[in-house]
């Protein structure tokens, strides 16, 4: 009886130990341990960032979910490929429009101009729209810096200034709204 007691002891006691940390370590401005570091939680994806001196997450993007088991059948039709790079494939060949159309939004030039002030701050980057808005008052260069971007393709001014540094599109993943419509 004492031998159980103890087990239980132990058992709890290490689950409140581990499990706390590696549920609740990952979501916007808990401490992260590396810049550019991501890890996806519910369907959203975090990328570690340096803000006011500290590394933390960011607020995440979400990102789409793998294929379900309902793309199974579709998978197994094309028996020559290997069953993983033949679901994803087989599901966007399958059906484009109810696959992609929900999981990514249309986001228009048009929809970013209407979007260029410093309360509401969209700009494109190497053809994806980012809103920068909570950005502005936390870049390391200045506001300006970032509301001369608002509402514009700001891909040259981007690249002009961050041209020496080490991946500097690390950052802009957790301000990603979506590829521009063509």
């Amino acid at each position: 009886m004492k031998i159980y007691a103890i087990a239980t002891g132990a058992a709890i006691a290490l689950t409140l130990v581990i499990a706390p940390p590696a549920s609740a370590a990952v979501k916007e401005g808990a401490a992260c341990k590396k810049a550019g570091q991501s890890s996806t939680v519910s369907g959203r994806k975090f990328t570690c960032i340096k803000k006011s001196g500290k590394l933390v997450w960011n607020k995440g993007v979400a990102v789409k979910k793998a294929p379900t088991a309902a793309a199974t059948p579709a998978a197994s039709a094309a028996p020559a490929a290997p069953a993983v790079n033949a679901t994803p494939m087989a599901t966007k060949s399958a059906e484009p429009s109810k696959s992609e159309a929900p999981s990514t939004p249309v986001i228009t030039m048009e929809r970013v101009r209407a979007n260029g002030t410093s309360s509401s701050c969209w700009t494109v980057i190497s053809g994806n729209v980012y809103d920068l808005t909570k950005w502005i008052g936390s870049h390391p260069g200045g506001s300006g810096a970032i509301t001369s971007l608002c509402g514009t393709d700001g891909t040259s001014g981007f690249n002009a200034m961050h041209r020496n540094q080490n991946k500097p599109e690390a950052r802009l993943a957790g301000y990603l709204l979506g590829p521009l419509a063509k």
